[in-house]
């Protein structure tokens, strides 16, 4: 079983070098809570802000702006008909570093009580 993703959690990018963080902006409007916080169903095209690459066009390398793809959901439980993001998430940003695509998402987030499979 794995922790549920919440508004109250920190989705990051892969570069996380102090002091940036990369954090990816968690929306959700579910109504299932987990200590007031909503479930998140999904992070495609969210905000990526303060992503720790510096853009340099000589070698390809671009910050992460948006969370591009993820996977990592529920298979069994579901928010109107989607399913929630588990703390086992992948995923993708628009980021390059010499051209090569970022892949790496990170999680972090506050002990929850739901968990899923």
């Amino acid at each position: 079983m794995a922790s549920v993703v919440t508004r109250a959690s920190t989705v990051s990018c892969g570069h996380v070098l102090p002091p940036k963080l990369g954090k990816v902006e968690l929306t959700s409007t579910a109504k299932l809570k987990v200590g007031d916080n909503p479930v998140v169903l999904g992070i495609s095209g969210a905000t990526v802000g303060d992503c720790g690459t510096v853009a340099d066009p000589n070698t390809s390398t671009k910050p992460c702006t948006t969370a591009t793809a993820a996977a990592g959901f529920a298979t069994k439980l579901k928010v109107g008909n989607q399913p929630v993001l588990l703390e086992t998430l992948s995923g993708t940003t628009d980021g390059t570093v010499s051209g090569t695509p970022q892949t790496a998402l990170a999680w972090k987030a506050p002990l929850t009580k739901l968990q899923a499979s």
